[in-house]
C-alpha cells in the first residue's frame, strides 16, 4: 500500500468511526482527516479500554432505557474495587478527593484542590485495573479446576473495568487534557469526567471559592478529550460536570451563554469592590492589624472614595469591636474576627451596590417606566426573554424601547479580577445544555441531596435532549441525616434518581470513609481485646464466606503455583500453597459449618419427599448488620428462617437472642425442620441460653418439644414476656457426635406424601 492509499484509508476509517451509531448524538469540532493526521502508522489496540468503553456504554444505555442505574462509590484501594465487583456493583467511580486525601510516594495527603500531578489519578486507576484483571485471572484459574457441577453452582463475577475517573479540570489546556485522557486509556479506563472550574483555583465541589470557566472553554476541554479518544479509536465515555449550582465566580464573561447570570452594580456612585477590599486592608494595617494583601497592588487601587465610603457607611464599626481579637493574631480567633470584618464590609457593599443581573436591572427599569405610565411595545413573555438575553441583546432591546439604566459588572470584579455570578440550578442547566452535544453524560454538582432539585435539572435537560444520560454525586460531604429524608426515602433515593435518567450515581470518597471506619474500629478493639479483635474479624469473614478468609488464594497464590508447575514441567517443590502455607488453618471448621446443616436438610427433604434443591444460607439480616438470618430455601424460595443475634454477657454467658422465626408454608410445620435449624444454631454459636424476644405460641411449643428431647434443660417466661431457655450442651453434643441421633430426630414424625 502506497502512502497516499494508506492516508486515504486512515481518513475513511476515522469517518466510519465518527458515523457509528454510538456517536449519533455527539458533536465534534474537527474532521476525520485531522484525526488521521495524528494517528501514525503503527497501530496500538488499547484493547482493555476499548472493550470496556463499548460494553460499559451499552450497559448504561440499557439502564437509561429501563429507568435503572448503577449505584456505586469510589474505592480507596484496589482490593476494595475487587470486592465491589464481587458484590455485584457493576461500575466503579475513581475520584480526585480520595486521591488527594491519600497522597502518594511523591505527594503529601491534602484537600481536593487538584494540586497533584496530572499522572496521579491515572496511576491510581492503573492499579485498580490491574487488580480487576488479576481477579479475573484468579477466577478463571479456579474455574478450570472445578468440576462441571461446581462451576454450575458458582456464579461468574464480571471484573471488567467499568470505571469513570476524575479528570478534574483537565489540568490545563488542550495538551494537558489530551495527555490526561491518553494516560487513562493506556491504564484501561473507559470513562472520565471533566468539570468547568478554572485550573489553579479548582476546589472540591463542596468547598467554597469555586471559579468557573466560560461555556466555550468547557466545550474545548470536552472536544479535546474526544479528539484524543478518536485518535486512539476508543469509544470512551465523557461526563461533563458543572459546578454552576453553587459557584459565585467566573473567569471571563465573553461567552453569551454565561452573561444572563453575571452580577453587576446598579449604583453608579459606589466605589469598586476591589478598591473597597484593598482600602479596608490599608485601614486595618494602620490600626495595627497584620494584613498585607494591599501590597500586591498599585497604590492607585487605594482611593479616597473607597476610604470615605468605608467610614461613611459604618462598615468599619465591627472592625472596632473586633480590634482586640484581630490584633492578638492568635490563630482561630484572629481568622474568625478578620472573616467577620470582611463579611460585614462585603454585605454592606452589596446592599448599597444594588447587585443584580443585567436582565434584572432592565426588567426593574421597564417596570418602573410602566408604572409611570410610559407606553412600551412588549411581548407577553418579555420578562422571561430578557432573563435569557446576552449583554448585546439587552442593549439592543433597551435602545429599541428608548430605555436607559445603570448596570456595571466591571465594578464588581474581585481583587483577582474574577467576575461575580449568581449560581443556581438555572445556571447549571444553561451550562449543561451548552456542552451537552459534546458529552455522553451530564452531571450537576449539588450542595445537598434533593430529589426536587434533581428533577428540576433532569426535566430541563430532557426537554432539549431527551436521550441524555445523567450522573449524580451521592456525596459523603452531605450529612444525610440532616436532609430531612426518612430512612425509607434514603433507601429509595438511587431508585428515584434512576427514574429521572440518572444512570451513574456514586459516593465519591466512600472507600476513604469505610477504610477509616474499619481502621478506627479495629485499632481500638486491638487495644482493648488483644488478638480476640482479629479472631472476631476472621469469624465475620467465615460468616460472610468472604474471599479474605483464605488470603493467599484471594491474591492469586494458587494461580502462581499453577504457573510455577507449568514452567518447571511439574518438577517444582517450592509451591507457595504447599504444606507450609498457613492458609490451611483457615479451612479448619472452628464453627459448625452451614454445609453440615445442608447435609441434615438433604436427609430431611428425602424423608419428607420434598422435591427441589434445598439449601440453607447464613448471613447478616441486612448488609453490615450485627443481626443475622438463617434462611432455608427450596429452589430459591425461602420456606423457613430465623432472625437472631449472638452475644456474650458480662458473666461470659453466650446468649442466642432470637428476634423472629418463621415457617412460611404450613406444609413444613411439625416436621422437625425448625428443630434442626435450632440444633445447628445452638452448636454454631455455642449458646448457653436462648432468648425469644417476641414469643409466640409456636415458640412455646418449640421450647416444650426441645425440653422433652433434652435439648433444653428448662425454659420459663420472665418479666417482659421474654422466653428464656437454658441449653443442655451435653445433649446437643451427642447429636453432633452420633449421626443416628439426627436421623432419629428427622424420622420421628410420620412420613408424608410428596411435597412439591
Amino acid at each position: 500500500m502506497n502512502e497516499s492509499t494508506h492516508m486515504n484509508a486512515a481518513v475513511i476509517e476515522a469517518e466510519s468511526f465518527f458515523n457509528s451509531e454510538r456517536f449519533k448524538a455527539v458533536n465534534r469540532l474537527y474532521t476525520a482527516r485531522q484525526v488521521a493526521e495524528q494517528q501514525g502508522t503503527i497501530y496500538n489496540d488499547y484493547s482493555i479500554a476499548k472493550k470496556a468503553a463499548h460494553d460499559f456504554y451499552t450497559k448504561l444505555r440499557e439502564l437509561f432505557n429501563q429507568k435503572k442505574s448503577i449505584t456505586t462509590y469510589g474505592p480507596y484501594s484496589p482490593s476494595q474495587a475487587v470486592m465491589m465487583k464481587k458484590s455485584g456493583i457493576e461500575g466503579i467511580y475513581l475520584g480526585g478527593w480520595a486521591t488527594s486525601a491519600k497522597g502518594s510516594m511523591d505527594e503529601d495527603p491534602g484537600a481536593d484542590l487538584a494540586s497533584y500531578p496530572l499522572s496521579q489519578v491515572p496511576n491510581e486507576a492503573a492499579s485498580i485495573v490491574r487488580a480487576l484483571l488479576a481477579a479475573d485471572k484468579n477466577q478463571s484459574f479456579a474455574r478450570f479446576r472445578m468440576s462441571e457441577e461446581e462451576r454450575e453452582g458458582t456464579p461468574i463475577v464480571d471484573f471488567s473495568p467499568y470505571i469513570i475517573a476524575d479528570a478534574d479540570t483537565g489540568h490545563g489546556g488542550d495538551a494537558q487534557v489530551r495527555n490526561l485522557v491518553r494516560r487513562f486509556v493506556e491504564a484501561g479506563v473507559p470513562g472520565y469526567h471533566i468539570e468547568d472550574q478554572k485550573p489553579g483555583t479548582k476546589k472540591c465541589g463542596h468547598q467554597g471559592g469555586k471559579v468557573l470557566v466560560a461555556c466555550d472553554e468547557q466545550i474545548k476541554r470536552l472536544n479535546a478529550a474526544r479528539l484524543q479518544l478518536d485518535i486512539m479509536r476508543v469509544e470512551g465515555i465523557i461526563v461533563a460536570r458543572t459546578d454552576a449550582e453553587a459557584a459565585t465566580l467566573i473567569e471571563t464573561i465573553s461567552d453569551e451563554r454565561d452573561q444572563p447570570f453575571v452580577l453587576g452594580s446598579t449604583n453608579p456612585e459606589i466605589p469598586s469592590y476591589k478598591s473597597v477590599i484593598i482600602s479596608l486592608q490599608t485601614i486595618l494595617q494602620d490600626k495595627g492589624i497584620p494584613v498585607f494583601g494591599h501590597e500586591l497592588y498599585t497604590t492607585k487601587v487605594i482611593n479616597e472614595d473607597a476610604v470615605q465610603w468605608l467610614l461613611k457607611t459604618g462598615a468599619l464599626e465591627i472592625a472596632e469591636e473586633k480590634l482586640a481579637l484581630v490584633k492578638s493574631d492568635q490563630g482561630y480567633e484572629f481568622e474568625q474576627a478578620f472573616d467577620e470584618i470582611l463579611a460585614a464590609v462585603v454585605t454592606k457593599w452589596e446592599e448599597e451596590a444594588g447587585v443584580k443581573t443585567m436582565g434584572e436591572a432592565l426588567i426593574d427599569q421597564v417596570n418602573l417606566l410602566l408604572q409611570g405610565g410610559m407606553d412600551l411595545t412588549l411581548a407577553a413573555s418579555w420578562k422571561e426573554e430578557i432573563k435569557q438575553m446576552s449583554f448585546t441583546e439587552i442593549v439592543l432591546f433597551a435602545e429599541e424601547q428608548g430605555i436607559s439604566f445603570d448596570w456595571d459588572c466591571e465594578v464588581m470584579r474581585t481583587p483577582e479580577g474574577y467576575y461575580q455570578v449568581r449560581g443556581g440550578i438555572p445556571f447549571a442547566v444553561a451550562k449543561s445544555l451548552a456542552v451537552a452535544p459534546f458529552a455522553d453524560i451530564l452531571w450537576m454538582e449539588t450542595k445537598t441531596a434533593d430529589l426536587a432539585d434533581a428533577k428540576e435539572f433532569a426535566d430541563a435537560i430532557h426537554e432539549v435532549y431527551p436521550e441524555m444520560m445523567l450522573a449524580y454525586n451521592l456525596s459523603p460531604s452531605f450529612n444525610w441525616d440532616s436532609t430531612g429524608m426518612t430512612e425509607e426515602e434514603m433507601q429509595q433515593f438511587p431508585e428515584e434518581l434512576a427514574k429521572m435518567g440518572f444512570v451513574f450515581n456514586f459516593i465519591t470518597y466512600g472507600g476513604h470513609q469505610i477504610d477509616g471506619l474499619a481502621a478506627d474500629e479495629f485499632s481500638n478493639a486491638l487495644n482493648t481485646e488483644g488478638m480476640l479483635a482479629l479472631a472476631k474479624v476472621q469469624r465475620k469473614f467465615r460468616l460472610l464466606d468472604s474471599p479474605y478468609k483464605t488470603p493467599q488464594t484471594h491474591v492469586g497464590g494458587k494461580r502462581m503455583d499453577g504457573a510455577l508447575s507449568a514452567s518447571s514441567g511439574r518438577t517444582a517443590t517450592t509451591k507457595a500453597m504447599g504444606k507450609g502455607s498457613t492458609q490451611f488453618q483457615h479451612l479448619v471448621n472452628t464453627e459448625l459449618p452451614v454445609k453440615t446443616l445442608n447435609e441434615w436438610l438433604t436427609n430431611w427433604a428425602q424423608f419428607n419427599e420434598v422435591q427441589g434443591d434445598i439449601k440453607a444460607k447464613l448471613k447478616p439480616h441486612s448488609p453490615g448488620s450485627t443481626i443475622l438470618e438463617l434462611a432455608v430455601s427450596v429452589d430459591d424460595t425461602v420456606i423457613s428462617n430465623v432472625v437472631f443475634s449472638s452475644l456474650v454477657d458480662r458473666n461470659k454467658t453466650s446468649i442466642l437472642s432470637i428476634r423472629d422465626q418463621n415457617t412460611f408454608n404450613t406444609v413444613y410445620r411439625k416436621r422437625r425442620l425448625m428443630t434442626l435449624i435450632h440444633l445447628f444454631l445452638l452448636n454454631r454459636f455455642k449458646a448457653n441460653v436462648v432468648h425469644y424476644l417476641t414469643p409466640t405460641k409456636d415458640n412455646h411449643k418449640q421450647c416444650e418439644a426441645m425440653t422433652k428431647r433434652g435439648i433444653y434443660q428448662n425454659f420459663n417466661e420472665e418479666v417482659g414476656k421474654i422466653i428464656v431457655a437454658e441449653v443442655n450442651k451435653e445433649r446437643i453434643a451427642s447429636y453432633l457426635s452420633e449421626s443416628s441421633e439426627i436421623e432419629e430426630l428427622i424420622e420421628i414424625q410420620p412420613k408424608t406424601t410428596s411435597v412439591v
